[in-house]
């Protein structure tokens, strides 16, 4: 048997205790800088973590036949790039072969020129204002695999930014394709919540943990002068 790796980040590691897990998460303390507040968070990072994506996707998948019983015509999703590996994870154990992917930008394997392509803006308390983006191939797989919804898989849930934009992606889905109606979003699925727990979601939340409310102080980061151009404020 592999023996756990060592803690291989500097500073002292938020000990991240998952039930049903044989061991904890060791996690990084991270300042998150912004223009009018930094954010402290324990930063749940699955990217390169085998073990980690193997058992929690393991636990999550046992979390969804728990929660939905009957998987016919339903779509799984989720987002590049942090959870793309758990999600990989969670479709295997589930048996199903494909799932829906949305990306954070345009990107030229999608010939966007000749190609449909939708994208719509969000923000996240880790990576700010960002885009969220679907090309051909995912559209068409929620069309065919999703007419009773869809099932998303991520890696923490905090503010809820994320899953209003893919909400919006799957509206554009079917105004798109001219469905009688919009894609419903079912369930979200992830490895652990944090912050408000009082936000209003258009589908239930099934984490399986809890990581430390969010730590604020006064922003440190200098506004950028193209800002406003990019990305303005509302």
């Amino acid at each position: 048997m592999t023996r756990q790796t060592e803690y291989l980040e500097s500073g002292e590691p938020f000990a991240l205790q998952v039930p049903g897990l044989p061991y904890p998460l060791p996690l990084p303390w991270v300042w998150l800088p912004g223009e009018e507040q930094d954010v402290r968070i324990a930063s749940l990072n699955l990217v390169g973590k085998v073990r980690w994506n193997a058992d929690l996707g393991a636990l999550l998948a046992g979390r969804i036949r728990e929660s939905v019983p009957d998987f016919t015509d339903l779509c799984l999703m989720t987002v590049v790039e942090k959870a793309l590996q758990l999600a990989q994870v969670v479709a295997s154990a589930l048996g199903m072969p494909d799932m829906a992917v949305a990306y954070n930008r345009v990107k030229p394997h999608m010939e966007a020129t000749g190609r449909p392509v939708i994208q719509v803006g969000t923000d996240s308390i880790t990576s700010g204002g960002k885009f969220l983006a679907l090309y051909e191939r995912d559209i068409n797989l929620l069309v065919q695999r999703g007419s009773r919804g869809v099932i998303l898989v991520d890696d923490v849930v905090t503010t809820g930014g994320t899953i209003q934009g893919l909400v919006d992606l799957l509206d554009q889905v079917a105004r798109l394709k001219n469905l009688p109606g919009p894609i419903p979003l079912r369930g979200v699925f992830c490895v652990a919540e944090e912050g408000k727990r009082t936000r209003v979601l258009p589908a239930p939340v099934h984490a399986l943990a809890r990581l430390p409310d969010p730590v604020l102080r006064p922003g440190t980061r200098k506004p950028d002068p193209h800002q406003g151009r990019l990305w303005p404020r509302p």
